[in-house]
């Protein structure tokens, strides 16, 4: 373990402003457009979903609705775990800006060619898995580089408002993409829907385009790729509050956070409702979060991180269990929120703490760890609880994932000490001004 961690748990942040970060013009410039892009990605979302259902439908198997999902999962789950390491890898060694150009670039691509088969009317469950499969292998490189770029666009005393903000930016996403995606679906359909978030991947490509280029980079050690994944490995591995936030991580990616992926399921066979009124879910879903972004936002000085984060998986699962128990609109989607708000606070104290404990030259591999566990784990929860919710209901499958989430957060309360010791942390201190 790295002796700077030790003197820097030390040192407290100090308390800034949530938005704090905006004042830094490259943090600004990406923050916006990746609000833009977000709202076409949740937008996608939404229709994706309802266009999987009836995809079952159309097929002469709605029962297996739950069981379409959670395929479409798995197929975003297995190349993001193939790649995502490496993803870590090229992140420590590239101009990251450039390589989110490339990643952006590519999604959007790949964006309008969902849109044009949508639109032909002719799209199978196969296509959407193939696609998804092309989407997770893109974001296997484009999440840990833009995550592994923030601590160069704003101070160290900011980063805690950097960190909620890039969430605040995918979470208001989330209340606003479905809200607008449930107004268009009837005049221009999910093709149409799709075609709008092809487009809106060019804001952030403009974004990065106008943005100053990074300092050259300094003191960089050749390795092998294998031999780079091994030393980002290593490192979390030997730094126990990173190897329990990436455990945490994962368990809330298997058991808690695949909810989002089941909302069609759960408001056409639970709460029996429609396409507006699954809006209404991803969007009680995303107010949730936001609320849980801008708090994090709002907690750089917070001491105990570590309690935090614990706390808040806890939460999501308790929100998780109670919401699966729900067979009317109104309370289901108040307890949507409260899940959403706990799962948000808890990746934000996880970002966090992943950010400010790890040495800048390792920063990319080790967010790609989390990021790959995270987002590979979670579509294949999507798969198994779709598939519990096919044999048993998807009423049962999800309370089963709120209840296992909690017990696992009180024990890791109980039993992991460094979890409950660990404060404030700044940042490890390197000589590299690379991003």
């Amino acid at each position: 373990m790295d002796a700077g961690i030790d003197e820097a748990a030390a040192i407290e942040p100090g308390r800034t402003s949530a938005l704090a970060a905006l004042s830094y013009r490259d943090f600004r410039l990406f923050w916006f457009g990746l609000v833009v892009s977000n709202c076409g990605t949740w937008m996608q979302m939404f229709g994706l979903g309802w266009l999987v259902v009836q995809l079952a439908e159309r097929d002469g198997v709605p029962q297996l609705a739950p069981l379409y999902l959670g395929l479409a999962g798995l197929s975003r789950a297995l190349p993001g775990l193939g790649f995502g390491l490496f993803g870590g890898v090229l992140a420590d060694r590239v101009d990251r800006r450039r390589l989110l150009i490339v990643t952006q670039t590519v999604a959007c691509l790949i964006a309008f060619v969902l849109a044009g088969l949508t639109l032909g009317g002719h799209i199978t469950i196969a296509e959407v898995m193939l696609i998804g499969a092309l989407n997770s292998v893109t974001f296997a490189f484009d999440s840990p580089t833009r995550q592994a770029m923030l601590p160069r666009l704003v101070s160290e005393r900011e980063l805690m408002s950097a960190i909620g903000l890039n969430s605040a930016a995918y979470n208001g996403a989330t209340l606003v993409g479905p809200l607008v995606g449930g107004l268009l679906i009837g005049p221009i359909g999910v093709g149409g829907i799709m075609l709008v978030n092809a487009i809106s991947y060019l804001a952030v490509v403009a974004a990065l385009l106008v943005m100053a280029p990074p300092p050259p980079r300094l003191g960089q050690r050749t390795m092998s790729a294998l031999t780079s994944i091994r030393e980002g490995l290593g490192y979390v591995r030997h730094e126990p509050v990173l190897r329990w936030v990436i455990v945490l991580g994962a368990a809330g990616a298997l058991f808690a956070r695949p909810y989002i992926q089941l909302l069609p399921a759960v408001a056409h066979d639970t709460l029996h409702v429609g396409a507006v009124e699954l809006s209404w879910l991803l969007a009680a879903s995303g107010a949730g979060a936001l609320v849980g972004a801008l708090a994090t936002a709002s907690l750089g000085g917070l001491r105990r991180r570590g309690i935090a984060l614990v706390a808040s998986l806890i939460l999501a699962g308790t929100g998780l269990g109670i919401f699966a128990l729900q067979r009317t609109l109104w309370p289901a989607l108040l307890l949507l929120g409260l899940t959403s708000f706990g799962v948000m606070v808890f990746l934000g104290m996880a970002t966090m703490l992943l950010q400010t404990r790890t040495p800048e030259r390792l920063r990319g591999r080790v967010m790609s760890v989390y990021v790959t566990i995270f987002q590979g784990i979670m579509p294949l929860g999507t798969m198994v609880l779709g598939s519990l919710g096919t044999l048993v209901g998807i009423d049962v499958a999800l309370l089963t994932g709120g209840v296992l989430a909690g017990l696992i957060g009180i024990a890791a309360l109980v039993r992991v000490g460094s979890l409950r010791e660990v404060g404030a942390a700044r940042a490890v201190a390197e000589a590299t001004t690379a991003f």
